[in-house]
C-alpha cells in the first residue's frame, strides 16, 4: 500500500473517532429518515391543506409545528419514555385514542363545515397552523414507537450517546422540514385554482376525508 493510501486511511480513522456519529451511520440514517418523510400521513395532510387554504407562510408555521412534534418525540425517545409507553398497554392505548379523537374532530370539521374561500396569510392563522400541526404530529404515537425501534439501531457503542441522539434527531427533523417545505411551496402555487368557492369547499372536504382516513388507519393498527 502506498504512503498516500496509508495517510488517507489514518485521516479517515481519526475523523471517524472524533465524530459522535460515523459518516456511514449518518448517511444510512439520513436515507431512512428521508424515505420516512416521504410517506403520506397526518402531518403531510396538515402541511398540504394549510398551504392550499392559507398560503406558503402559514404552511411554514405548520412545517415548524411538525418539526416541533418530531423534537418532542425524539426527546422522549432519548429519555427512554418511548420504551415505557411501548411497554404500557394502557398508556399507549390512551395516547393513541386521544390522537384518533382529535383527527376525527379535524376531519369532521373540514367535512361538515368546509371553507367557502381561501383565506389570507394572517399571523394569527400562522400560529393556529403551528399549534394544529404540533398536536397532529403528537396525536400519532406510532411515530414514537417507530423512533424507539429505529434509533437504537444507529446508536454506536463507544461514542457519546447524547450527541448521537442530538445528531440523529436533527437529521430526522431536517428531513421532515425539507420535504414539507417543498410540499408547501408547490401546494401554495396551486392556490389560484381555489379562487372559486366550490373548489375551496372541495379541497376542505377532501382534507376532511383524508383526516378521517388517517384516524381509521391509526385506530386500526396494533
Amino acid at each position: 500500500m502506498s504512503g498516500i493510501g496509508i495517510a488517507g486511511d489514518l485521516l479517515t480513522a481519526c475523523y471517524d473517532v472524533r465524530m459522535p456519529v460515523s459518516p456511514n451511520t449518518w448517511t444510512n440514517f439520513a436515507v431512512v429518515a428521508f424515505l420516512v418523510s416521504l410517506v403520506p400521513g397526518p402531518a403531510f395532510i396538515i402541511v398540504l391543506s394549510t398551504a392550499l387554504r392559507r398560503g406558503f407562510r402559514s404552511a411554514l408555521y405548520a412545517n415548524a409545528g411538525v418539526v416541533a412534534g418530531d423534537a418532542i418525540y425524539f426527546f422522549f425517545t432519548a429519555l427512554g419514555l418511548g420504551s415505557l409507553l411501548a411497554a404500557s398497554y394502557w398508556a399507549f392505548t390512551i395516547v393513541k385514542w386521544l390522537g384518533v379523537t382529535y383527527l376525527i374532530y379535524l376531519g369532521l370539521r373540514s367535512l361538515l363545515y368546509p371553507a367557502g374561500e381561501i383565506v389570507g396569510e394572517r399571523q394569527s392563522k400562522g400560529r393556529k397552523a403551528f399549534v394544529t400541526a404540533v398536536t397532529v404530529q403528537l396525536a400519532n404515537p406510532k411515530l414514537l414507537l417507530f423512533l424507539v425501534a429505529l434509533v437504537p439501531q444507529f446508536i454506536e457503542i463507544g461514542r457519546p450517546v447524547a450527541a448521537q441522539f442530538a445528531i440523529l434527531g436533527g437529521t430526522f427533523m431536517l428531513s421532515d422540514a425539507i420535504v414539507y417545505l417543498i410540499i408547501g411551496m408547490f401546494a401554495a402555487r396551486a392556490r389560484p385554482l381555489l379562487a372559486k368557492p366550490w373548489a375551496a369547499r372541495t379541497t376542505s372536504r377532501v382534507t376532511g376525508l383524508a383526516m378521517l382516513g388517517a384516524a381509521v388507519r391509526i385506530g386500526s393498527e396494533r
